[in-house]
């Protein structure tokens, strides 16, 4: 069946992304701003749809069958027809009764399209994952929990492996952050002055070993100084960090208030 649970899910980054996290954090540190530096109102036309789109998979009237391998009455797994062949498929990987997977499928029944996480149990999809031919080709995520889409990632669909990620960490709406991996180094921009563009001075990169350095731009050198670590004082949470494995849970927001979440339910 091909499931993930919403635990090992977020598990992204490779072996020294904390270490890599904290350099990174220094040089993002303020990126976010109402006004670009130069004194003018941001790009409207920059602003991204960032509206969790659940799409629907309602047993409901439809052929449908359910498994409940543990007999209490409460189905693991639900799989729902059109015609023949199955369309969408509904699991709860941990047994306490509510969805927190679904899974859409071509025509043919058994070819991926689409999955949607619901990693906290709260009826508000997390992450989205679109396949093309059956290979993960781009994937949205609210990583704040705030019922919003903040980050999107691009694959390569020869390799299977992330090639760029964008990401509002602002929550406005605007992508603020750009990582673009060329093999196994990997380089982040930010845009600071608010212009809706990486700003090239404070792109930083990220080689195999996981160690950042500041480089103005240029590829990564063996050589090249390791950023410093910011102070633990810093009140600015590091960010989400960028892997080539699977994705590492991001520090949940806490329980969302009514106010705060604007995703689709279920």
């Amino acid at each position: 069946m091909n499931e993930r649970s919403p635990s090992r899910a977020w598990k992204t980054l490779g072996a020294g992304s904390i270490v890599a996290g904290l350099a990174v954090s220094a040089i993002l540190f303020g990126c976010e701003s109402g006004e670009s530096a130069n004194g003018g109102a941001k790009d409207a036309s920059k602003v991204r749809n960032t509206a969790i789109q659940h799409e629907p998979c309602e047993p409901k009237g439809k052929k449908a069958e359910s498994l409940d391998a543990n007999n209490d009455g409460k189905p693991e797994v639900v799989r729902v027809y059109a015609g023949n062949h199955e369309a969408c498929r509904i699991s709860d990987l941990n047994g306490d009764g509510r969805a927190n997977m679904y899974e859409y499928f071509a025509e043919d029944g058994s070819t991926i399209r689409r999955r949607e996480f619901d990693y906290d149990d709260n009826g508000v999809v997390n992450e989205i994952e679109i396949y093309e031919g059956g290979r993960l080709s781009h994937r949205e995520m609210d990583t704040t929990n705030q019922g919003r889409i903040d980050t999107w990632d691009s694959f390569d669909l020869a390799t299977g492996k992330i090639s760029k990620r964008e990401r509002d960490s602002s929550l406005d709406g605007r992508v603020d952050q750009w990582w673009v991996w060329t093999g196994d180094v990997v380089q982040v921009a930010v845009d600071r002055d608010g212009d809706g563009n990486p700003d090239p001075e404070s792109s930083i990169t990220i080689g195999a070993n996981g160690q950042p350095f500041v480089d103005g731009g240029a590829a990564s050198k063996p050589d090249a100084a390791v950023a410093p670590t910011p102070s633990a004082t810093a009140t600015t949470p590091p960010p989400v960090m960028p892997s080539t494995s699977e994705p590492t849970p991001t520090v949940d927001a806490g329980p969302p208030g009514p106010a705060k979440r604007g995703g689709a339910k279920r």
